[in-house]
Formats: structure tokens, C-alpha cells, sequence
């Protein structure tokens, strides 16, 4: 087959792991049955060599018994290798030096070398040759001169033993090689099919179309696992395209509504001519309407430039006391105008890193929208202080406003969200409630935490950590 035609085969994960599976199996198999073999042989050598041991400690009683009449003891030696013929047993009586035979089987006996030593285990010394084993002791007993006994056999009964194995395994080793590529596809499409089930699922979804999730199969494997990090990434996605879907529509329906005021007025100035103060007043009203525009265009394109990861984060230490100090400073006019008490608890000297424009904005908005919501004769109450425990800074904005009904606190923070208590505020307090959004915003990425504290008619108190630097 050319090569060209088997790289795209390969290519497929199924096919990959069907070769793969299919290899591991034949590799067990083979290594198995390689085992079995070779297990069989060591298994029947041992067990010779225990019978030829026992042997020769028959032979040793014998001599024991018999000695100094070597004719019994040779008869008794004959009479051993003529019961074992058919495994062609043989014996040989050796002197103290292994360098005189004093009697020898005359069939099957084989010169064997020293070079054939097998082991030396607890006085029974083993050899082994070719077609030969033996096992040999020392007969070293009281009144009798020392010498060794060899008792040895041939071992072409065990290579016959594993022959009739081998012709006994091998057509299980050819049944297993033709079924393992069959075991291994087998495998590798129950590997696949989750999988595929997953790739045909994500097929399906659109940015239109979210709903739809990857099933989900129970068992707790890696598959489901992955299944569960997508669905988790779907929801996030469906979750903020419906944001983004609603901070669109939202952001038109914020921009539509003054340019529509500023149009129909206009239209209607020109309706019939107008004395020079009206012109003034819709020149002047135009104005706000555009300056209203503008703010709401910045904190759009700000929003924007955080969901996409490239607001800037300056990392340079910051007095973040300055700051709430000089801000402080900016609206206590303004909270006089109002009849507002402006409390300021003396800050500590804190530091963070950061954006010192993003937390002057920060700190701006929250005590912005404290006089927004706060009625005349009420306090708003700013604090800064440090938690040793956590080495963090602690900003907690608290005044005697409104508050918050419990059904809008979870989305206070939501962009465009306004409650319906600061909607019948009117005009005076009219916001495009991205404040509190940018508020965090700037809060999360400054690594830091924000949250809020309300109850109707008691007031609210936003509380803000920052690490320290």
C-alpha cells in the first residue's frame, strides 16, 4: 500500500488505538505463553532434580548399609538405572577427589565437564549438560572412606514434554493473533464512541443555538469529566452571550433615548420660528443630553476594553488613603448642597497596586451613587483600614439612603441594572447604571473582592478589599 494512502489511516484515533490495542494484546499473549513455556520447563527441571536428590540419598543408605561389600552396593546401583531405563538414568560412584570412577552405568553415563556446574545448594552439587542432568553428594559417614554419588538422567523427555506444549499452544496463539485485531477495534470503538458523541453534539451548537448539552454517561470517567468541563464552558458562553445580548440592547436603548429627545426637540424648535432664549434653551439642553452621551460612550467602551482583557493595569504602589482623602475633599460640597453629612474616618497610610485613575474612579462612584440615594439630613460614612490578618485594605462606603429590596441586591452589580426604588428617584438621580459595574470591574482586576450590605429604608454600605502592596 503507498505510503500516501496509509497516513490518512493513521490519522484516525480509532485506527490508532485498534493497532495499539491489537499490539498490547498479541504482546501479553505472546509473553504469556512464552512464560507458560518457559515456566513448564523450570517447573519439570526442579522436579527432576528433587527425584534424582532422593535418589541418591537412597544410594547413600544403601552404602551406608552395605559398605565395605561393594558388590551389593554396585547390584543395588544396577538394579536402580535398569527400574529407570526408559528416562535413561545413570550412576556414578566417584572417589574423595572426583578423579577415580569406581563404578559407572554403562548405558547413558556422559563425561560430563565441570564447566556444565550447575549450583552448589546444601551439599547437593547439580549438572548439567546437553542432554544430561545430574544431581551428586558427598557420602562422608564414620567408618567408611569419603566419596561422591552422581545419580543423572537424560532430559529429552522434558524438551519433549515442552515440544507437546508448544504444538498445544500454538493454535491458541494463532486463534488469539486472528482475533486480536478484532478485540482491539472492539476496544477502540468503545474508547471512540463517546467521543464521537461528543464531536457530533458540538457539531449541532451555533452561537444561536446553546441550549443543547453533552450527555453525561454516570460513570465518572476521564469522558465524563470532559463532558462536564464542556457543558460547565457552554453554560459560561450561553451565560455571557445573553449578557452581551442584553448589554447591547440595553446600550442602544441608553443611547436611542436621548439622541430621540434631542431629535424631537430640535423638531420641534423648528416647527415655527423661536425667540434667541429658546434657541438658548435648547442649545443649552442639548448640551447636557450630549455630555450625558459622552459619559455613557466612555463607560461602554470601558466595560468593552475589560471584557476583552485589555484594560490597562498599571502595577505601580498607590495611596489609596490619598485618594479616598482627595475624593472626599471633591464631593463635600457637594454633599452640603444636599444637606448631606459627609463623615470621613481618619484612613491609615495603605498602599496597593495598581491603577491610580481606575481607583479614583472607583472610590468616586461608590460615594457618587452614596449621595445619589441618600435623603437630605442622612450620612454617608467612608473608612479605610487595614486587616493584618489578610494584608489587605478594607474601603467600606456606608450611608442611610434608600437601601436595596432584597429581590434587586443580587443584581446591583448588573450592567444597566437599576432598582426600581432609584428609577422613582427621578431625573435627579437618573444614572446609566454601569457605575456599579465598573465599580467591579476595576475591583477584579485589582485582584481584589466587592461586595454590598442593604436593607430598604436603612441604608446601604459597600464594602471593598484590595491586597496591599
Amino acid at each position: 500500500m503507498p505510503l500516501r494512502l496509509v497516513n490518512p489511516l493513521f490519522r484516525s484515533l480509532r485506527s490508532r488505538l485498534t493497532v495499539w490495542n491489537t499490539l498490547v494484546v498479541l504482546i501479553a499473549v505472546v509473553t504469556a505463553l512464552i512464560g507458560v513455556r518457559e515456566g513448564l520447563r523450570f517447573y519439570l527441571i526442579q522436579e527432576l532434580d528433587a527425584v534424582l536428590d532422593d535418589e541418591v540419598g537412597e544410594l547413600l543408605l544403601v552404602i551406608q548399609a552395605f559398605y565395605p561389600d561393594e558388590e551389593k552396593i554396585i547390584e543395588s546401583m544396577r538394579r536402580k538405572t535398569d527400574g529407570h531405563e526408559e528416562h535413561g538414568w545413570h550412576i556414578r560412584w566417584l572417589d574423595e577427589n572426583r578423579q577415580r570412577t569406581i563404578w559407572v552405568s554403562e548405558e547413558h553415563a556422559p563425561q560430563v565437564p565441570l564447566s556444565h556446574l550447575v549450583s552448589t545448594l546444601d551439599g547437593r552439587t547439580t549438572w548439567q549438560s546437553t542432554t544430561h542432568r545430574s544431581v551428586e553428594r558427598r557420602v562422608d559417614s564414620p567408618g567408611i572412606p569419603a566419596f561422591y554419588i552422581r545419580v543423572g538422567s537424560l532430559t529429552s523427555f522434558i524438551d519433549a514434554d515442552i515440544d507437546r506444549m508448544t504444538r498445544i499452544m500454538a493454535p491458541v496463539g494463532l486463534f488469539i493473533f486472528l482475533l486480536a485485531p478484532l478485540g482491539g477495534y472492539f476496544l477502540a470503538n468503545r474508547a471512540i464512541d463517546p467521543l464521537q458523541k461528543i464531536i457530533s453534539t458540538t457539531e449541532r451548537l451555533r452561537p444561536s443555538h446553546l441550549n443543547e448539552r453533552l450527555t453525561i454517561r454516570g460513570v465518572d470517567d476521564e469522558l465524563d469529566q470532559l463532558a462536564h468541563k464542556i457543558n460547565d464552558f457552554l453554560d459560561q458562553i450561553a451565560d455571557h452571550l445573553t449578557k452581551h445580548r442584553e448589554f447591547l440592547a440595553n446600550a442602544a436603548h441608553e443611547l436611542r433615548s436621548p439622541l430621540a429627545a434631542m431629535q424631537s426637540s430640535v423638531e420641534v424648535m423648528l416647527q415655527k420660528p423661536r425667540s434667541s432664549e429658546d434657541y438658548q434653551d435648547l442649545l443649552v439642553s442639548i448640551d447636557e443630553q450630549c455630555h450625558h452621551l459622552g459619559s455613557l460612550v466612555n463607560q461602554v467602551l470601558e466595560l468593552a476594553a475589560s471584557d476583552a482583557g485589555v484594560l490597562a493595569r498599571a502595577s505601580q504602589p498607590v495611596r489609596l488613603d490619598d485618594l479616598v482623602r482627595q475624593a472626599c475633599d471633591m464631593f463635600e460640597a457637594v454633599a452640603d448642597e444636599r444637606g448631606l453629612r459627609l463623615i470621613l474616618h481618619a484612613p491609615v497610610a495603605l498602599a496597593v497596586a495598581g491603577d491610580a485613575t481606575q481607583l479614583r474612579q472607583l472610590i468616586t462612584n461608590l460615594i457618587d451613587n452614596a449621595i445619589k440615594f441618600t435623603t437630605s439630613g442622612g450620612t454617608i460614612d467612608v473608612q479605610l483600614q487595614s486587616d493584618p490578618t489578610s494584608s489587605q485594605a478594607v474601603l467600606t462606603v456606608t450611608d442611610s439612603g434608600i437601601g436595596i429590596s432584597a429581590e434587586d441586591l443580587p443584581r446591583i452589580f448588573d450592567r444597566f441594572f437599576r432598582a426600581d426604588k432609584s428609577r422613582d428617584r427621578g431625573t435627579d438621580t437618573r444614572g446609566s447604571g454601569l457605575g456599579l459595574s465598573i465599580c467591579q470591574s476595576i475591583v477584579q482586576g485589582h485582584s481584589g473582592q466587592i461586595s454590598v450590605r442593604s436593607e430598604p429604608g436603612q441604608g446601604t454600605t459597600f464594602l471593598v478589599t484590595l491586597p496591599l502592596a
